[in-house]
């Protein structure tokens, strides 16, 4: 009896990490940098923008620049998590077990089974997914005297889950009495932006005995939200009894926020349910403003630095916007009573206790980067035999999707075969990931 309780309290407090009702430091980036482990030293023109807009302005003759979605879109995408391996989540979850009579049963665990779980699971583990497509872009770099100008128009989706580690150590030792689980360590924001960005760059003249080239480029940003999805707090806390009793308290909070054309209806509200359609170009639910800076230059030994310092804004959302909550204490003791099982997923989740706010603010995924990097040609273009190798350092201002306050240290090396062929690899610390090797 008890251990269904406590199935039915995991199963509860996980539902509540996907959704609060019944590219910063981290995100995915172009091809390129993707090769090079997330590095952005081989991003120039289009493909800098977000990144550093100093190095949208390129000592080149071309004119003009364009990135169009047709015939393919520039698209990249990642999903991952930095606590589990695929090897062990086949062991654990994804690997069907079958009995002498070849009936798919659930694996019996050993005590070293359980222990490495809860091992994997020590510090907690973040999944995170995160998806990014260029819809349009133009650049226009009339002369090296004016400078560059660019247009960008760029979605971004993307979602960060932490599991708290007593979510395995509830579920593993559940009949064990007078155990307290506490799941302060749990996170979960996922969000849709589109971000018009308009950028200047140039080239400046500056200490010309000491430096070949400097430019400095800046951006605005439009920033129109499609949805957002965040959890503030889950300060809940469980306490295993003698009796098959669970008492504690619920704490949550969160909120939500969507377009029009998503056509959500919360429990809460009495309007009549609509299908959802998908729509590419959906209504806005918010909107800000951000900007973007950076400087880039190169020493006459072709060692190359540059600086910047991103998505500097917040988004206020203000359509379909909804607050859920919970602070009240919890007592079960009979998983078959319907009423204390409908009161514990109340107060685990806050789904009865939401309503409509006005409007919530929530930052940029603010992130500031720098890079040295020693290059083998002066030319800042492709061309064969040009080898690059780099060295990053990237720090998120905040936990917002896509982003990490822990920093992520990055090592690249770019070699070009051809102007248009060319072998990447790199290696990054820190971070979501840890390690990654591009």
């Amino acid at each position: 009896m008890k251990k269904n309780i406590l199935l039915l309290v995991t199963l509860l407090i996980s539902s509540s990490l996907i959704t609060a009702q019944g590219v910063g430091s981290q995100g995915t980036t172009d091809a390129r940098s993707m090769g090079m482990a997330k590095s952005f030293s081989s991003s120039f023109g289009l493909y800098a923008v977000g990144k550093n807009p100093a190095a949208v302005f390129q000592d080149s003759t071309s004119k003009v620049e364009l990135i169009l979605p047709l015939p393919i879109l520039n698209l990249s995408a990642a999903v991952g998590s930095n606590f589990i391996s695929i090897d062990d989540y086949n062991y654990y979850f994804g690997t069907k077990v079958t009995d002498a009579d070849g009936k798919t049963v659930g694996r019996t665990l050993t005590d070293t089974d359980k222990q490495n779980l809860k091992n994997i699971f020590k510090d907690g583990g973040t999944i995170y997914s995160d998806i990014s497509f260029q819809l349009i872009g133009i650049k226009i770099q009339p002369s090296t005297k004016f400078g560059a100008i660019s247009f960008s128009l760029t979605d971004r989706i993307s979602s960060t889950t932490t599991l708290p580690k007593n979510l395995i150590n509830l579920g593993l030792d559940g009949n064990l009495p007078n155990q307290v689980y506490d799941f302060n360590d749990t996170k979960f924001q996922a969000w849709w932006l589109r971000k018009a960005s308009f950028t200047y760059s140039r080239s400046l003249n500056l200490l010309p005995t000491l430096l070949k080239e400097f430019s400095i480029g800046a951006s605005i940003n439009f920033v129109s939200g499609i949805f957002y999805i965040g959890v503030d707090h889950v300060n809940t806390q469980l306490v295993t009894g003698e009796g098959n009793i669970i008492t504690g308290k619920g704490d949550f909070l969160a909120y939500s926020a969507f377009s029009d054309d998503f056509n959500v209806k919360y429990n809460f509200d009495d309007k009549p349910q609509k299908d959802f359609a998908f729509n590419p170009f959906p209504k806005s639910a918010g909107s800000g403003t951000g900007f973007d800076f950076g400087f880039r230059g190169k020493l006459q030994n072709n060692i190359s630095f540059a600086f910047s310092i991103t998505d500097i804004g917040s988004v206020e959302w203000n359509k379909n916007v909804a607050l859920f909550s919970s602070n009240a204490p919890i007592y079960l003791d009979d998983i078959t009573d319907k009423d204390q099982v409908d009161t514990l997923t109340s107060r685990l989740t806050g789904k009865d206790n939401g309503k409509y706010i006005n409007s919530i603010k929530t930052d940029m995924a603010t992130a500031i980067h720098f890079m040295i990097a020693r290059s083998n040609r002066e030319s800042n273009l492709r061309s064969s035999g040009k080898l690059i190798a780099a060295f990053e350092y990237h720090q998120g201002m905040n936990e917002q999707p896509g982003n990490s306050k822990t920093p992520r240290i990055v090592f690249g090396v770019d070699y070009s075969l051809t102007k248009v062929v060319g072998l990447r690899s790199g290696f990054s610390f820190g971070g979501f990931d840890k390690f990654n090797w591009g």
